[in-house]
């Protein structure tokens, strides 16, 4: 009996959660099917997995970024070598040509399906209603920039990964007043800029976020009781901890490199600032053209002719660009300046009430973390790509979403058509754009008919 009583709470879980488990069944799809097909490297494949693979043969390196991100590499490639259906891999002799894709690639892959979970339940815990979550997990899962990025040996997705961890459990440390809950948002904040410093937009969001409900406070504006309580909960979590941890994760990576924690800095900060004329890059592209998808990254690129039936040749290519959904990406930064507008619209009216409403306080949290993560590229000396707005995006994945959900909230006919006509478009450009970001076999017409603009390609 006890045992027919499991399966009937199985299968009501199922039920209950059908839609985010297609939502996560299908970013898996996307994220590994052939995901070992296109040979390695691909684009900067040519640095993080050579060091993982350094790391397991003890040869020493170099590298511009925190060690986290070829920490974890290497371990995806030593879990790939102890599976017992791939093949060995000879560490000391290996070079990154000479290993099987697949072994720096799946834990990327894996990261990725993870990230629109974490999208997901962020979302719940922000607003708790499950249409507003779904199609922020749908959107994160649809995004190709995200997309490509978790399907090779990259490491931006790990950063990007632990931020919104981090968000979420800040998020619920503040509705539980929970100093575990701040504590593991404090570590993952850590881990964040361990990957690149990039990650350290999420610590600028969360502190910005800490510094306007300190204001609300002291502007004696309600919201509840939790989020105005646990400050030394909230300091050790966002000043102390994550730079502790930072500091932790780099003790591997000085013993193995025989470097100090200082040298290896000025190194990398000389990198980072120093002569960034001379680093530029035919794919870089200024912080404020990344909305708008001016220019785009080809990360792969093969071609091959066949000859067809009727005896014509026909011209192949394969190509994998880093190529974010162009309706999505575009129709996500209105929403992020539309809810900027109503954000201010809503402060007006809590000075007048006292009050902080739900979707201020959702919305504050979104834009925030738009722009924390999204405005320091604007002294950035260095190239910058198109990949740097990934954390930003996400947050503008929430802002599209949460209009959406009020616009079919307010149960209003008219409001419908605008809302399918959004999900379509986001459909239809995540489908026709879907073999450059997957690496599929197309004609060259078809390539072309896709590249819209000459900075596309």
């Amino acid at each position: 009996m006890e045992g027919f009583l499991c399966k009937v709470s199985k299968l009501t879980k199922i039920k209950t959660h059908w839609q985010i488990l297609s939502i996560l069944l299908v970013g898996s799809i996307l994220r590994f099917y052939n995901l070992g097909l296109i040979p390695g490297p691909v684009f900067d494949e040519v640095f993080y997995p050579v060091f993982a693979l350094n790391y397991l043969s003890g040869e020493t390196f170099f590298s511009v970024h925190p060690p986290l991100g070829s920490y974890i590499l290497t371990l995806g490639i030593y879990v790939y070598d102890l599976l017992p259906w791939t093949e060995s891999i000879n560490f000391s002799l290996a070079q990154v040509g000479d290993v099987n894709p697949l072994s720096y690639r799946w834990i990327a892959a894996t990261s990725g399906v993870v990230l629109v979970y974490v999208g997901y339940r962020l979302a719940l815990e922000l607003f708790d209603h499950k249409h507003f979550a779904l199609l922020v997990a749908l959107f994160f899962m649809l995004d190709g920039s995200l997309l490509v990025d978790s399907r090779l040996g990259l490491i931006n997705v790990f950063f990007t990964l632990f931020g919104f961890i981090a968000v979420l459990f800040f998020v619920k440390g503040n509705k539980n007043n929970n100093l575990g809950q701040f504590l593991l948002s404090g570590l993952m904040l850590g881990a964040a800029f361990s990957v690149k410093w990039n990650g350290l937009g999420f610590w600028l969001a969360l502190i910005s976020f800490s510094f306007l409900y300190f204001i609300f406070h002291r502007l004696e504006l309600h919201y509840r009781d939790e989020y105005e309580r646990g400050g030394l909960s909230k300091f050790l979590s966002l000043i102390f901890l994550p730079f502790f941890i930072y500091l932790i994760f780099w003790i591997p990576e000085l013993i193995h490199n025989e470097n100090t924690l200082v040298d290896k800095h000025s190194q990398m900060i000389a990198y980072h600032f120093s002569d960034t004329d001379q680093k530029a890059h035919p794919y870089s592209s200024p912080w404020y053209t990344w909305p708008l998808m001016i220019r785009p990254i080809g990360y792969f690129f093969n071609s091959e002719s066949i000859i067809a039936s009727g005896g014509d040749s026909i011209e192949i290519f394969t190509a994998i660009h880093l190529f974010p959904n162009p309706a999505l990406n575009l129709l996500a930064f209105i929403a992020v300046i539309i809810l900027s507008f109503k954000w201010i619209e809503q402060i007006a009216k809590s000075y007048g009430t006292k009050k902080v409403t739900q979707d201020t306080y959702v919305m504050s949290v979104i834009l925030i973390g738009f722009y924390a993560n999204f405005l320091p590229w604007a002294v950035a000396s260095r190239s910058t790509f198109i990949y740097h707005y990934q954390p930003s995006a996400c947050f503008s994945f929430m802002a599209l979403a949460f209009l959406l959900y009020r616009l079919t909230d307010k149960r209003k006919s008219e409001n419908m058509p605008l809302y399918y006509l959004t999900l379509i478009l986001v459909l239809v450009s995540a489908v026709y754009w879907l073999p450059l970001q997957l690496g599929l076999e197309i004609t060259s017409e078809s390539f072309y008919s896709r590249m819209w603009f000459d900075t596309w390609i």
